[in-house]
């Protein structure tokens, strides 16, 4: 049996919740997920595309720490990527640690959705497209 080592598991849940949110709430934002690992951490990159701007377009990392038993999200900019996905600058992250609870993916997901549609302004077209779903 081939499986998913346990520091993806849950990362892996994570991303798949937050992609099937914007999927239905937030189709304005475009993005790309893939892998990252920097022999401290591996886990999933969200690469936001919305302005195209590399010092401005926002990246995020998700990974759970097994030695602290947490899940951790990094926000960042495109810019502070390397070519492997990792961070370049470790004091250009604004990291939350999130303890691992049975509820704590409901939180997280939405405190990424509202953190980027909040980062980009788009608060009112977000709102807009919800009321056009009803």
């Amino acid at each position: 049996m081939i499986i998913l080592h346990k520091s993806l598991k849950r990362s892996e849940e994570l991303v798949r919740s937050i992609r099937r949110k914007f999927e239905y709430d937030g189709k304005a934002i475009s993005g790309v997920m893939e892998c990252f690992n920097n022999k401290d951490y591996q886990g999933y990159i969200l690469k936001i595309m919305h302005s195209f701007n590399k010092g401005n377009d926002l990246v995020i990392w998700f990974y759970e720490s097994l030695k602290d038993k947490n899940i951790q999200v990094a926000y960042s900019t495109l810019s502070n990527v390397d070519e492997f996905n990792n961070w370049i600058d470790k004091e250009q992250l604004n990291v939350k640690v999130y303890p691992i609870v049975k509820e704590i993916k409901r939180d997280i997901v939405s405190d990424v959705f509202n953190n980027i549609i909040n980062y980009y302004g788009l608060d009112e077209q977000i709102e807009e497209e919800k009321s056009l779903k009803i």
